[in-house]
């Protein structure tokens, strides 16, 4: 007897159909839905309500976490963002009714905290680069180089793939299948990188396709330990490899290069989460506008 298929309708289903479809490098998308699944699975999505998630969210302000602390404004703000992914997918599989306004469009998001942004000035990426050099993983300084030109989240970065790194043509990059978003995401090299990857190929004597590879094959190596060390060596106070993608998004604002275009490149899905850099753009829009109208 051949079964139905029944279209999903609750926030379970659809939230399952949803995590089925799109790849996750970790279990923390996973855990934050749990939160609303714990709540609102059984309920039809279409009905879930701007009282039900503000009664969530002030629920999860009062929670400690699993630190026992309890959760900063930006995390919160995560909680959401996992919520809200399920329902553009359920936009985008057209599993709500049209004109259906979703229940977050007028709950406000906590700040961002952009005076906490810590980024590396262009001496202190030379120091690391000039450490990086000095650590036994030979690939170490091309993933430090590589993270803060595309700004690309570290997951993206340690899967990347030979097959995905596009070095010839008008516009070298690298293409990410499988970001945190769940979306393609392509981003533009620069010359340095290019003859880098180039050179790599070439003495690359390992049949795997993974670019970033050390003594196992088929998964990414561990460069945790090398980096720490260099940062040492290198003098830094409060970086980690996440500080490689501000550092990114930040140069660009400095730049500036406008908030939507950053989003684009850091692959943010909501501009509340580039708006950090919002007050690094003032001068460069300044330099911008005098050497256009000066």
């Amino acid at each position: 007897m051949k079964t139905e298929y029944q279209t999903p309708r609750t926030v379970a289903e659809i939230a399952a159909v949803y995590l089925s479809l799109t790849p996750m490098r970790d279990n923390t998308t996973k855990s934050r839905l749990a939160f609303w699944l714990e709540r609102y699975g059984d309920k039809p999505l279409a009905e879930l309500s701007p009282d039900d998630v503000d009664s969530a969210l002030a629920e999860l302000e009062t929670l400690p976490g699993s630190k026992g602390k309890l959760r900063s404004g930006p995390t919160i703000n995560r909680y959401r963002m996992a919520m809200q992914s399920v329902i553009r997918f359920a936009r985008q599989k057209r599993l709500l009714p049209r004109g259906w306004i979703s229940p977050f469009a007028d709950i406000p998001q906590h700040p961002e905290n952009p005076g906490k942004v810590r980024f590396l000035t262009a001496d202190e990426e030379h120091r690391l680069m000039d450490a990086s050099r000095l650590q036994s993983w030979v690939l170490l300084p091309l993933l430090i180089r590589l993270a803060i030109v595309t700004g690309l989240r570290r997951g993206a970065l340690l899967y990347l793939s030979w097959g995905a790194v596009i070095l010839e043509g008008d516009s070298p990059h690298v293409v990410v299948q499988r970001t945190k978003n769940g979306d393609p995401h392509v981003s533009p090299i620069t010359p340095d990188l290019v003859a880098e990857f180039k050179r790599m190929r070439r003495v690359k004597s390992f049949d795997t396709d993974l670019v970033f590879v050390g003594k196992h094959l088929t998964i990414p190596h561990d460069f945790r330990h090398g980096f720490i060390e260099a940062c040492k060596t290198a003098g830094l106070d409060g970086v980690t490899f996440h500080t490689l993608r501000h550092t990114s998004c930040s140069r660009l604002a400095q730049a500036g290069v406008d908030i939507l275009a950053i989003a684009e490149h850091a692959g943010h899905r909501s501009l509340s989460m580039t708006r950090r850099y919002s007050h690094l753009c003032i001068k460069g829009r300044a330099n911008t506008i005098n050497n256009v109208f000066a």
